[in-house]
C-alpha cells in the first residue's frame, strides 16, 4: 500500500497565507461541491481555498446575480459583477480562473496588469495554441506563477504511480489503451496529460477513426499517441450512455489499471506459473495505490502552495498545459485525413 504521506504536506501552522479570489462561479468554481461543509471531497476553486490553511478566501467575480449571491451566502466573501470592482476593493495575491475557456486569454490579460503572484486557470489553458503562449509570455513577463488545473499531476496517487514508472518497477511499456468520453480537448486531454507527465513527450499520432464530435465541436476520435516509445490507444465513449475515463497500461513487469476516473489505482505485477514453470502470469494479489481524488482541488493548491514557498516543482504549468493543446491540435489537424505524424 501506497500512502499519502509520501507526498510533501503543508506545515500545521503555513509558512504564509496567500489571500485569493475565484473567477467564475459554476461548476468547477463552487458548484461541484456546493452542499458540502466538510473537507471529504473539496472539488471547486472556492472551497479548496477556504479549507487549505496557506490560503484565505478573500472574494470572488461572477456577472451572474444568482451565482454570486450564493457564494456570499455559503462563504460569508464578497462577489463582484465584474473584476475591476474587486480591485478596487481588495487586491488578493492569487487567482483562478473558471470561466469558459474562450474567455481565459481576455480575463487573463485583465488580470495580469494587476501583477498577481500567481493564477490557476482551468483546462485547457486557451483554445488555440496561440492564446495559450501568449499567456505563458504574460506570465513570464509580469513573473506570475501560471498554473493549469491538470489536477491528477498533484493527486497524491498519480505522483506515486509516477515513481513506480519512473523507477522501471513495471519495466518497458508496451502498449496502452485509454477509453474517454465528453471530447477529446475537455475530458481526453485529462489523459493525455496524464501520460505525458507519467512516461514522457508525444513522438507520434495517427488517427484510426474520425468518430463524431462531443456538443457538435469536440472531437472524439479513436487515436494512437506514442508517449516516448509507448504506443497509447485512445478510445471514445458515449458520455449519454455513461461518462468513462480509465487507463490501461502494459509493462514487461505487469499492468497498471488507472481506473473510475482516477479513484482506483491497481498494480498487477508478473510471477511465475504455479503449476507450469515456462509460463509467467500476472499476481491474482493486485497492489493498490492509495489515493485522495475527492479532494483534488486542495491538493492543486497543496502544489502551487509548496511552489511558491518552498520552490518545489510546479506539476502543472502553463508551458506543460500549452504542449498538452499542441498534441490536441495535432490530432484535430489530422481528422479527415488520417495521415501519421
Amino acid at each position: 500500500m501506497r500512502l499519502l504521506s509520501e507526498v510533501a504536506s503543508v506545515q500545521e501552522k503555513p509558512l504564509k497565507r496567500y489571500t485569493a479570489a475565484v473567477i467564475g462561479l459554476g461548476r468547477i468554481g463552487q458548484g461541484y461541491d456546493y452542499d458540502r461543509y466538510d473537507d471529504t471531497i473539496v472539488a471547486t476553486h472556492a472551497s479548496a481555498y477556504a479549507r487549505h490553511p496557506g490560503y484565505e478566501l478573500l472574494a470572488a467575480v461572477d456577472p451572474d446575480p444568482f451565482q454570486r449571491e450564493r457564494f456570499e451566502v455559503k462563504f460569508k466573501r464578497p462577489a463582484y459583477a465584474d473584476l475591476s470592482l474587486l480591485m478596487i476593493q481588495q487586491r488578493p495575491d492569487v487567482f483562478s480562473i473558471a470561466v469558459p475557456a474562450d474567455r481565459h486569454l481576455s480575463v487573463f490579460q485583465d488580470l495580469i496588469r494587476y501583477k498577481p503572484v500567481a493564477v490557476i486557470c482551468e483546462k485547457p489553458i486557451a483554445v488555440s495554441v496561440a492564446d495559450a503562449r501568449l499567456m505563458q509570455t504574460l506570465a513570464d513577463q509580469h513573473q506570475c506563477t501560471l498554473a493549469v488545473n491538470y489536477m491528477r499531476r498533484f493527486e497524491p496517487g498519480s505522483i506515486a504511480l509516477r515513481r513506480i514508472i519512473r523507477r522501471g518497477e513495471m519495466g518497458e511499456f508496451f502498449k496502452g489503451v485509454v477509453w474517454y468520453s465528453k471530447g477529446l480537448l475537455n475530458n481526453g486531454s485529462h489523459f493525455i496529460d496524464l501520460l505525458r507527465f507519467w512516461l514522457g513527450g508525444v513522438t507520434h499520432v495517427e488517427v484510426m477513426a474520425e468518430g463524431r464530435r462531443w456538443d457538435g465541436h469536440d472531437p472524439e476520435p479513436d487515436v494512437c499517441i506514442r508517449f516516448d516509445d509507448t504506443p497509447v490507444y485512445f478510445l471514445a465513449g458515449r458520455e449519454e450512455c455513461f461518462s468513462v475515463g480509465e487507463i490501461n497500461l502494459f509493462g514487461s513487469y505487469g499492468t497498471i489499471s488507472y481506473a473510475d476516473g482516477g479513484n482506483r489505482i491497481e498494480l498487477s505485477r508478473t510471477c511465475p506459473h504455479p503449476v507450469f514453470e515456462e509460463y509467467t502470469i500476472l499476481s491474482p494479489d493486485k497492489e493498490i495505490i492509495a489515493t485522495d481524488l475527492k479532494r483534488y482541488q486542495w491538493h492543486v493548491l497543496e502544489g502551487l502552495y509548496n511552489h511558491l514557498i518552498h520552490d518545489a516543482v510546479l506539476n502543472s504549468t502553463g508551458k506543460s498545459a500549452t504542449e498538452t493543446l499542441e498534441v490536441v491540435d495535432l490530432v484535430r489537424s489530422r481528422l479527415g485525413r488520417r495521415h501519421d505524424v
